[in-house]
């Protein structure tokens, strides 16, 4: 019986949970499209003198590691940086 129990208030909780997912993830949705809104018109940075100049001698991580500091990006997020700037180059 407690455990029938223990099982019907595991499993409520954990629609409990999804639910708040679920709101939490809508609301981050509607946050970024506001942001990407609000950006979309914003001229883009130009790249730092010095990411580029790492990229030009082949020291990819070192840009990577640079971009993110300059720019506060994340791992992928300065990757993706860096390739976008190789294949401008």
């Amino acid at each position: 019986m407690q455990t029938i129990l223990l099982v019907v208030v595991m499993a409520g909780l954990g629609f409990m949970i999804l639910g708040k997912l679920e709101a939490i993830e809508r609301r981050l949705a509607r946050q970024q499209s506001i942001l990407d809104q609000l950006t979309q018109d914003l001229p883009e940075m130009p790249p730092d003198k010095e990411v580029v100049a790492l990229i030009a001698e082949g020291e990819s991580i070192q840009a990577i590691k640079l971009a993110r500091e300059v720019y506060g990006f994340s791992l992928i997020e300065a990757k993706q940086y860096v390739d976008r700037l190789k294949k401008d180059m």
